[in-house]
């Protein structure tokens, strides 16, 4: 498109592209500053401080996109700051407010944010753009909405339980047993940290998990449009529908996680770990290899991917914070920090090799991401432990152990 066709939204796939990594570069550089907030602030003010940014910059966006790509540019950024504090806030929330028998709900809830805001967005935003609101629209209600839903989270929430008008003795009880005493401001032994070999494996999978959904949400209607011939009009159906079984898939598991009493909790941390990991890194590496003549098997198998992936909060999001325990929104602060890598890497490694989108291409892809899985679950089963670390100064008698159920009430 030449210069003087151009219409004052048509961007370049650059300027695309620089939209994109604007958001993750304000991810990575407000990750440890968040980190640091938490600690001495608390969750409470800070997430709040941080919606409050999310929903100023979703407000900004048609004015900011009227005015120049430069004020664009800067406002997505900003998003990109408010949303380096999303994990950490997980972290949080289940080190105060879940007992050590429910981390596994905690986890599948709280992580589903993301599933939820793309099945809620996408049907939302086509319809205010179709309508005589226009575009801007879908900036203005999603900011009133996170303007609202974040004053409700200040008003309802607190750093310690203890504190809510509404908490009783026997709940109280039920969130602290077993889990020692807990500073609400404690700083994170950064050191410890990052040389236990633990939180390493939980990394490395996560890395895997990351890259590999990274990929599905970015690249799989490219793969099925033009290596498998589907239809334009069909591929954000079969990208959308399997998004949507990982999220029920994600909170099944999590329920499942904390209700098996039969298998101890290294155990079932090593299973999920594998049904997540093991599973969807094999039929990566099958999936590169199903031709245009077998697409249906193709889709079944993208199916078996994301259902499967499902299972991760039982695995190593719950390995992290059983291990890490009052730590916790360091180590997910990390994991925060390694999927903004891959919105760098991913579409980097999909330029390098898939230059032609031939099949060949797509199949080197596939493979490395199925390895990257299939490493990462066998290096988190190694070292997978629900023992809490030294670092914690929690007595390692205080990890987890099978309770009868009558003892759970």
């Amino acid at each position: 498109m030449s210069a003087e066709n151009r219409g004052p939204y048509d961007y370049t796939q650059s300027e695309k592209s620089y939209l994109m990594w604007a958001v993750a570069i304000g991810t990575l550089l407000a990750a440890w500053p968040f980190h640091w907030f938490y600690e001495n602030y608390g969750a409470r003010s800070v997430f709040f401080a941080a919606g409050m940014i999310s929903t100023v910059a979703t407000a900004a966006m048609p004015l900011a996109a009227t005015y120049s790509w430069h004020a664009f540019l800067l406002a997505r950024f900003f998003q990109g700051v408010s949303f380096g504090a999303d994990f950490a806030a997980i972290g949080l929330i289940v080190v105060h407010w879940a007992s050590l028998k429910q981390h596994g709900f905690f986890i599948a809830l709280l992580s589903s944010f993301s599933q939820l805001s793309v099945m809620f967005t996408m049907p939302v935003a086509g319809e205010l753009c179709e309508s005589s609101l226009g575009w801007p629209s879908v900036y203005y209600v999603h900011s009133a909405l996170s303007g609202i839903l974040f004053t409700i989270w200040y008003y309802f929430y607190r750093d310690d339980p203890s504190e809510h008008a509404s908490m009783t003795e026997i709940e109280l009880e039920k969130i602290n047993r077993g889990k020692g005493e807990i500073k609400l401001k404690e700083p994170a032994p950064i050191k410890e940290i990052m040389t236990n070999p633990v939180m390493w494996a939980v990394w490395l999978s996560a890395f895997g998990e990351l890259m590999m959904s990274q990929f599905i949400v970015m690249y799989a209607p490219t793969y099925l449009k033009e290596v498998l011939g589907f239809r334009v009009a069909h591929t954000g159906y079969f990208v959308a529908v399997p998004r949507a079984l990982h999220l029920a898939f994600k909170i099944i598991s999590g329920i499942a996680s904390d209700r098996i009493l039969f298998l101890t909790e290294k155990t079932k941390m090593r299973l999920f770990n594998t049904i997540a990991l093991m599973v969807s890194g094999t039929f990566f590496c099958v999936l590169g290899f199903l031709p245009r003549e077998l697409s249906s098997y193709a889709l079944v198998t993208l199916l078996i991917i994301e259902c499967s992936t499902g299972f991760i909060c039982g695995g190593f999001y719950k390995c992290a914070t059983l291990v890490a325990r009052q730590h916790s929104h360091f180590v997910l602060s990390q994991i925060q920090f390694i999927k903004c890598l891959s919105l760098f890497i991913e579409p980097l490694l999909v330029f390098l090799i898939c230059t032609h989108n031939t099949l060949a291409e797509w199949r080197v892809v596939f493979l490395i991401h199925g390895v990257l899985l299939i490493a990462g679950n066998i290096i988190f089963c190694y070292f997978a432990t629900d023992k809490p670390a030294a670092f914690t100064h929690v007595a390692s008698t205080e990890g987890l152990a099978v309770v009868p159920p009558e003892q759970q009430r």
